[in-house]
């Protein structure tokens, strides 16, 4: 069998159900990569013409505001799948994929993904169940941006984050991934400078504290009651 090495398409949720022959027929129109930290696996007017899956590593997807700073879209953990916007639109790329640790991703020729999803319902559906979420997901920070002041979304920020990688340690919850200020800032739609003072605000009043650049909710429900 020709399954791309790093790949291992089998084990995605989103081929779980094909046969050995599908899993065959798409492992060879994959392509596996190690991508270093903070490179890009593709930018604004790159050609659309592969979907891409994360072994391993965090890849992060955002988009230039007007003011040409990064606005963090998601940030995609190992399993996921990504640039399927390329099944829908014979278009450029839109956003940056940028890899924030060094990443092994499995490049997948769009024509091969295609050919599998219109003999396969099941990767049809959760194709769609994906893209429904990350809408979900961007109207939701949408809404956040409106609403909330950056405080309150750096609170939410962090709950979120504490609620899908949270590790309990001694103290509080523990963020169990490390992001930059910057990387925080891009996800709530403020400056560097802004997030790093209000970060320091929450840890001075002992709501957080930040051991080796993890960052430990102390409080959660007074961040939990901000508005």
């Amino acid at each position: 069998m020709s399954e791309c090495a790093i790949c291992y398409l089998g084990q995605y949720d989103l081929f779980k159900d094909l046969t050995e022959d599908e899993l065959d027929l798409l492992g060879r129109g994959s392509q596996p990569n190690v991508i270093p930290k903070r490179e890009y696996i593709f930018t604004p007017d790159d050609p659309g013409n592969q979907v891409y899956m994360l072994k391993s590593g965090r890849v992060r997807i955002s988009r230039l505001s007007e003011t040409g700073k990064h606005f963090t879209l998601v940030i995609l953990e190992p399993g996921d799948v990504f640039g399927e916007n390329a099944l829908f639109a014979d278009e450029p790329r839109r956003n940056f994929a940028e890899v924030l640790d060094d990443a092994q991703i499995c490049a997948i020729d769009k024509k091969e993904f295609e050919k599998i999803a219109m003999r396969n319902p099941s990767v049809s559906l959760k194709l769609a169940q994906i893209v429904e979420h990350r809408l979900n997901e961007a109207q939701e920070q949408i809404e956040h941006l409106v609403f909330y002041d950056v405080q309150t979304r750096l609170a939410r920020l962090l709950l979120k984050l504490a609620d899908i990688h949270g590790e309990r340690v001694d103290g509080g919850v523990q963020i169990g991934i490390k992001l930059t200020h910057e990387d925080i800032a891009s996800l709530i739609g403020s400056t560097r400078e802004t997030t790093s003072k209000i970060l320091n605000e929450f840890k001075a009043n002992g709501w957080i504290d930040v051991k080796k650049r993890h960052i430990i909710l102390v409080d959660q429900k007074v961040l939990a009651e901000m508005k």
